[in-house]
This record gives structure tokens, C-alpha cells and sequence, in this order.
């Protein structure tokens, strides 16, 4: 139910009793008696003419219903009514709707019978159906705690609650056909009822008319404005094709051996996996032959095959012990890249990576790159089957792309650009001096242009490579983060979405060519909802440290705050090898609005270690363990909160996951800044997740490249925060999934077991059967509330809610 109030507030006992003054109305109903042909029923309940209130009907009307003042309106003795309105608590506490003046009533609080209910903060829609009397009834909601109700007047916005959270949809991939005429996106969102929701449609870009919508997906064939899906019939796949204007469908492939294929550009073959299984894992009792042959899937192989589409032949054109994996195909369709991995555990890197150009004519396989362990990825240049961009860390190459100090090690996060030359190989850094870190290529064929994406600090912004010249241009849009980008074959035109810290998924298109190049908004995804919706502010900032260098990130302040007031914040950070991004946070783990909206300021910092931010600084991050970066993180607290007069100094938590985990508990062994500490999933000991880890060892190449346990006991053993469990004073929560491959659920027992020995204050959540995030819709509500009831227990004294949501047990 979602039912609209319009509501006048008469306020008595120091504001936790509000009454309802005005309200939507439906009724009367008549219900008539009915025919009473024996004295009872079988269950042995005998008829009353209280049973009206029993009689099921639809709440929809009521929404529809003109808002009327209680007191004015007029009921009909013995018929039914319906009375709807909306409330807030910013409190999690007891709340009871009181009736007067109808004794026959049953009050509807969320969807749930019942007059009385305990509830989070949130918004909630009542119905009160009542059989009328004489006048009509009054109607308060009381709650057991004090200023923490209120009630939306008519045209008001509302705070941003975890349903909004949770609900909001999201873009997955966008793609322009070959001309640019139509566009496939795809979007997801969970529903109220806990349900992933996928939809697909495709869209006639000059008009916005939907054409097709559904849950399938639509892949553009090249060069024509129709899409293809591959089809199971009667057990053979089938490539059908579908001209999305009329509807007409035809069968061009038939008996594929697969359902994923990707089109050459000319449209003449198919590129495809073949799959080998290696062998498999004895019941109960077998041998691991690497750390990593523990990961399900381990032990497969991929090969590539090509599927002719005139021939209808398929064939295989890799073959071995070892995945290869399709990079690219060029333009001209002649030759593909691919490449094929291996592992080298002895020796850092422990993944290497060959890169191999293929004239697909005639099968001739040339090497471009040997063995090496700092390649993410490769593409042709526009135009070209002999100009090769390849993505990589600065390591790559023998480090012709390093741009920093000679004592320091890069990250292996933080990605560059080259160019490779396939007859010399010669190869070129082309971001030796760019501090973003590149994610997302894609290449024009319009205007032969090379474009990318890349984490720029706190943001993620759109860039232009001019192959002729190799400059580099930030093309400007209205997003903090451009998450995906795509750009039709044969028209100079682009589409892309993203999203701002206080701005949900929106997509855009832009003009690739002529002098003016400005975003047009096609799609604001969440619009309804966010109409509704009053969000705070988002600033950033940048203070000197102590150490000389600027430290930047940004904050949240809650809606109409009163900054003559004192506010307790939330910290989050990461301190890992990835920067805390301005993402809008919609379905987020960590919902910065959310948390604005009870009455919490939210301070993000980005310490040194991140990509994004140069070499140099990303560099922080390597055989560190957190050393520099936890003092950023406190010197940026002790900054904010010195320099903002409505901070309660006293009332400063912080909170992250995984590294952050481990940022969390190293924090508060190192200060007692802050009031208490949220550790997800996080690192208690360097050793144990190093080596118990699905991806310890590979993650520690990145942050302890070329240390060991039994090299360097001062990052392993001295900066793990078991190790200094007795420096820690403040309380903790620990909270972690117990599927975890990630990091293990041990390393939170046993930081657990050290805060209990101690004596500090710490309580431990588990999460049954999540992995390294908490995906299940209802289980990551009640995790998100349980830190923000340690939060309220702590930065707000106020235990009601944990001892709501867990009990203490003798």
C-alpha cells in the first residue's frame, strides 16, 4: 500500500503524541448481514455483527479519496469506513495508533494488522477501518519516545528511508545500434517484496518510444539496426534476428554450440568459448594443487572457437591446457586478439599474461607480449590491425611507465595506457603523467577517436585519446561518475550513464563531433521516487596534513539542519588500493542518506593509497599495512571536526569494510577519537588472511609486493591489529558473512575473542550464508539497521534499538 495523507499536526505530550487532522477518506461501505442459517460455523464462532470488520476489501480507493478534515466529516452509523495517512519516526521505538470515537476499528500500520508496532525509522502508511458511529472518530500516534514523529503536510518532500535505499534501479548496460536510431539499456532494482527485477527495452532515440520490453536481452547484429538473440529449439541454438521496427524475425545461424557469441564486425563469423573440464575433485576427500585450485572453476579451461555464418561450420582455433580469452577483433574483421593466462606462484606477479594477434584467414598466430604480469587488457586503435592499446600498471613492460620515486613500488590498481606496435614492438606509455587510473576503453569508428573512463579522485570522468596526436582531453558531463559509455558504429553520436553523490542513475547522449558538445538527458531512472525525496548536501573538501600533502574527500549534512546544533558523525573510508567513490549510494551497503536522514553527519576520506590520485599516491598503499594512512584518516576527523562548530566531537564513529575492516580496527588502536567502530568483514591478522584468502596471496602482490610472513613480521605480524587487540578501548562491532571466501569469517572470531577477553565493549554479527558483500534483500536491511543501531547505542545513547533487534541473553 502507498497511501498518500495530507496531514495537520495538533501536538500534546512533549511531542511524542501527534494527532491526525486531516486525512483521505473512503466509505461509507454497506455490508450487508448475512443470511444466518445455523447458529455457529464449524471452527465453533458464532456470528456477531462486529464480523463487518472482517469483510476484505481493497485500500486502493482510498488513495483516490479528497483529503477532508476529521472533525468535518460526516459517517454513516453501522457502514465502514476507511481513513488513511502517512507518518514518520526518525527513532526506532514503540508506536501505537490510538482510536477515539469508533469503538469497531482494525488499524493497518505498513501492511500489518494491528494497532501497536515497533519500528525502525522510516515512513509509514496507516489505514484505520472503522464501522461509523455518530461522529467520526479522532486518531492520534503516540510513540514511547520523544521528537522523533512527524508527518509530511501536502506537497512536502520526505527524508531518503532504506526502502528507497534498496529500491532504487540501477542501469547494467546500454548499447546504440549500428546507426544510432535505437538504443538497448537494461536496468535492474529490487521490489518491495525483496524481488531482483530485470527489464530490458529498446528505444527509438528520436522520439523515445519504447519499441520492445521485456526481461531477454537485445544485442545489436553489425552493421543493421536489428538485434539477435540465440534461441533454444527443440535442443538447437538458433541465431535469430529481430527488426525491432516491424517486429519481423528470421533465422540466419542455426545449431550453435553455444548461447554466448560475439559478432565479427563484417557480420561473417561468430567468435565462441569452448569449455574443457579438467578433472574433477573426488568426493569427500582431494588433493588441492594450488591455493587457488580451492575457487570453484578453478580447474576449467576456456578455448576459442569461430562459427562461419554462411558455411554453418564451427571450429576450434585454440586448443591447449590453458584459457584463452577473446580481447578484440579488428575492424576489418581479419585479425582477432587474444590472449592466454598462466600461473607463476613463485614469484610476484602469479598471474602472467601472453597476448597473441590472429589473422583469422589464415590461422597464423603472431606473440605480441610474452608472459607479462601487468596486463589488464588489449584493443586494436580505430582503424588499425597493427596499433594495439593495451591497458596495464606501471610495472608493465619492464616499468616504462613508472612516475615515481625509484624506492617505491606501484600499485597494481592503478592502470595506464600504451601503445603497442604489432611489427616493431615497440611499445609507448601514453599516461606516464595522468594521474586518473583508466577503468572502461571504447574506441569510434566515426571519428576514429579512442575514448575512456577513469578514476579521477573521488570521481569517475570521460576522456578522449586523439590517436594522431596521443592528447588527452576530460570531455565534460553532468555525472561525478560515468559508469558506461557506448557509441553507435556509423553516427556521431554517444550515450552514457552514471550518477552524482546526490543524484541517482541518469542517462545522457552527446554529439562526438562539431565544436559544441553538450549532454542532453534522456532517462532520469528514479525520478517518481526522487520527486518525493528531500536530500542534504554534499561537499567536498582539501586540508594540508601535517605531513605536507593535501588530503581531500567530501561530506554529507543532513536535510534543514540546525548548525547551531551538535551532530554526531559517521567516518567512512576504505585506506585500500581503490579511492571512496561520490557514487549516489542507492542499494548501497553504506547508505550516506540514509544515514543523513537520522540525524547523522557523514564524512568520507579518501587517505593516501588510492588510484586515482597519481602514481605516487596510490604507491602509499604498497608494503604500508596501514601506516600513514590511518593517521590520514584521523587527521582528517580531527580537521573536520575542528573546523565545523555543530560536530560533537564526543559523538564520532567510524565504520568500513574488508581493508576498511581492517582501517577500523587499526583506528582505534592507534586513538580514542572515536566513540566506537563498525569493522565489516575486515582483517584482523595479515598472515591468516594471507594465506586463508581465496584472493590473499594475489591481493597481497598489490598492498605487501614482494614481502612475505617470514620476511617482514613488521607489516605481517607488528600492523595487525590482533596483535595490538589490547591499544583498542572503544566499543566494536564486528559483522561478517559466513560464506565469506574473501576474507574468512576468522579473522573477525578472533578479533571478537580478543575484545571479549579484554573487556571491551564489542558484539558479533554474523550473517548466514552471505559471501564478502550481504546481497539477500532482507538480510542486508537488517545488517544495514544493526550498525545503525550500534551507532545509535553509541553516538546517541540510546540501546533500544540493539537491544530491540538483539536481546541480551544470561
Amino acid at each position: 500500500m502507498l497511501l498518500l495523507a495530507a496531514l495537520s499536526i495538533g501536538q500534546m505530550h512533549a511531542a511524542d503524541t501527534l494527532r491526525v487532522e486531516r486525512a483521505r477518506f473512503a466509505g461509507p461501505f454497506v455490508v450487508h448481514k448475512p443470511i444466518v442459517l445455523d447458529s455457529m460455523t464449524l471452527d465453533k464462532k458464532k456470528y456477531s455483527p462486529d464480523n463487518i470488520l472482517d469483510t476484505q476489501m481493497s485500500f486502493e480507493g482510498v488513495k483516490k479519496a479528497a483529503e477532508t478534515t476529521l472533525a468535518d466529516q460526516s459517517v454513516e452509523k453501522g457502514a465502514l469506513h476507511l481513513a488513511a495517512f502517512q507518518f514518520v519516526t526518525s527513532s526506532y521505538g514503540k508506536v501505537d495508533v490510538k482510536i477515539e470515537g469508533a469503538d469497531k476499528n482494525k488499524v493497518y500500520i505498513g501492511g500489518n494488522e494491528g494497532g501497536s508496532a515497533t519500528l525502525t525509522p522510516g515512513q509509514y502508511d496507516v489505514v484505520v477501518k472503522f464501522v461509523g458511529d455518530s461522529i467520526a472518530p479522532k486518531i492520534s500516534v503516540i510513540s514511547d519516545k520523544s521528537d522523533v514523529l512527524s508527518f509530511n503536510k501536502l506537497g512536502e518532500k520526505r527524508a531518503f528511508n532504506l526502502d528507497d535505499n534498496m529500491e532504487m534501479k540501477y542501469y547494467r548496460s546500454i548499447s546504440l545500434s549500428p546507426s544510432g536510431k535505437y538504443l538497448v539499456s537494461q536496468y535492474s532494482h529490487f521490489n518491495n517484496q525483496g524481488q531482483t527485477i530485470w527489464e530490458s527495452k529498446i528505444t527509438e532515440m528520436a522520439t523515445g518510444r519504447v519499441l520492445a520490453k521485456g526481461m531477454q536481452s537485445y544485442t545489436w547484429m553489425p552493421n543493421e539496426d536489428k538485434y539477435y538473440n540465440v534461441v533454444d529449439q527443440n535442443g538447437h541454438k538458433n541465431l535469430i534476428v529481430t527488426d525491432p521496427a516491424t517486429g519481423k524475425q528470421e533465422t540466419i545461424a542455426r545449431d550453435l554450440p553455444t548461447d554466448g557469441v560475439t559478432f565479427a564486425p563484417n557480420g561473417e563469423y561468430l567468435i565462441y568459448y569452448i569449455p574443457n573440464e579438467g578433472p574433477q575433485k573426488q568426493d569427500g576427500v582431494f588433493e588441492v594443487y594450488t591455493p587457488d585450485d580451492r575457487q570453484p572453476g578453478y580447474r576449467s579451461r576456456y578455448s576459442l572457437g569461430k562459427y562461419n555464418i554462411q558455411s554453418g561450420i564451427s571450429e576450434q582455433i585454440t586448443y591447449g591446457s590453458k584459457s584463452t580469452y577473446l580481447m578484440d577483433i579488428s575492424d576489418d574483421s581479419k585479425y582477432i586478439l587474444f590472449s592466454v593466462s598462466s600461473d607463476s606462484i613463485t614469484a610476484r606477479p602469479s598471474e602472467l599474461t601472453s597476448a597473441y594477434r590472429l589473422n583469422i584467414e589464415t590461422m597464423v598466430a603472431e606473440q605480441l607480449i610474452s608472459k607479462e604480469g601487468f596486463m589488464a587488457d588489449a584493443k586494436f586503435f580505430p582503424g588499425s590491425s597493427e596499433r594495439i592499446l593495451v591497458k596495464g600498471t606501471p610495472e608493465a613492460f619492464g616499468g616504462i611507465g613508472r612516475n615515481l620515486p625509484a624506492d617505491m613500488t606501484p600499485s597494481m590498481y592503478d592502470y595506464q595506457l600504451f601503445e603497442m606496435n604489432a611489427v616493431s614492438k615497440e611499445v609507448t606509455p601514453l599516461t606516464k603523467d595522468f594521474d586518473p587510473s583508466i577503468e572502461n576503453i571504447y574506441v569510434s569508428k566515426v571519428d576514429g577517436m579512442v575514448y575512456f573512463t577513469a578514476e579521477n579522485k573521488d570521481c569517475v570522468t570521460l576522456h578522449r585519446l586523439d590517436p594522431k596526436t596521443l592528447a588527452i582531453t576530460q570531455i565534460a558531463t553532468p555525472l561525478d561518475l560515468v559508469n558506461s559509455v557506448t557509441i553507435a558504429d556509423n553516427a556521431p553520436l554517444m550515450v552514457f550513464y552514471g550518477n552524482s553523490a546526490c543524484t541517482p542513475d541518469r542517462m545522457y547522449r552527446m554529439p562526438i563531433t562539431g565544436k559544441k558538445q553538450t549532454a542532453t538527458l534522456i532517462e532520469d531512472l528514479n525520478a517518481e521516487r526522487m520527486a518525493e525525496i528531500q536530500l542534504g548536501t554534499c561537499e567536498g573538501y582539501s586540508f594540508k596534513s601535517s605531513r605536507g600533502y593535501d588530503i581531500t574527500g567530501f561530506y554529507y549534512l543532513p536535510a534543514n539542519m540546525d548548525k547551531s546544533k551538535k551532530y554526531p558523525v559517521i567516518v567512512d573510508y576504505y585506506g585500500g588500493c581503490s579511492p571512496t567513490s561520490r557514487r549516489f549510494g542507492g542499494g548501497s551497503h553504506y547508505p550516506a542518506h540514509y544515514w543523513n536522514a537520522l540525524g547523522y553527519v557523514v564524512l568520507i576520506v579518501n587517505p593516501s593509497g588510492a588510484a586515482g590520485f597519481g602514481q605516487e599516491w596510490a604507491a602509499r598503499h604498497v608494503n604500508t599495512a596501514g601506516e600513514g594512512v590511518a593517521e590520514d584518516i584521523i587527521e582528517a576527523t580531527e580537521w573536520f571536526a575542528d573546523n565545523n562548530a555543530f560536530i560533537n566531537k564526543d559523538k564520532i564513529g567510524c565504520v568500513s569494510a574488508s581493508y576498511g575492516g581492517f582501517m577500523t580496527q587499526t583506528l582505534l588502536s592507534k586513538t580514542d577519537l572515536y566513540a566506537c567502530g563498525i569493522s565489516h568483514a575486515g582483517i584482523s591478522s595479515h598472515t591468516s588472511y594471507w594465506g586463508e584468502g581465496y584472493w590473499g596471496h594475489s591481493y597481497s602482490e598489490v598492498s605487501m609486493a614482494n614481502s612475505y610472513p617470514w620476511t617482514r613480521k613488521d607489516l605481517y605480524v607488528d600492523r595487525s591489529p590482533i596483535y595490538n587487540a589490547d591499544k583498542i578501548h572503544k566499543p566494536i562491532l564486528f559483522t561478517h558473512g559466513t560464506a565469506d571466501t574473501n576474507v574468512p569469517i576468522g579473522e573477525s572470531i578472533q578479533m571478537y575473542t580478543a575484545m571479549k577477553i579484554l573487556g571491551v565493549p564489542t558484539a558479533f554479527v554474523m550473517v548466514e550464508g552471505e559471501n564478502h558483500g550481504i546481497m539477500d534483500y532482507s538480510k542486508r536491511k537488517k545488517w544495514i539497521n544493526t550498525m545503525m543501531a550500534w551507532f545509535q547505542r553509541w553516538l546517541q545513547d540510546d540501546d533500544t534499538w540493539w537491544n530491540g533487534m538483539y536481546p541480551t541473553v544470561e
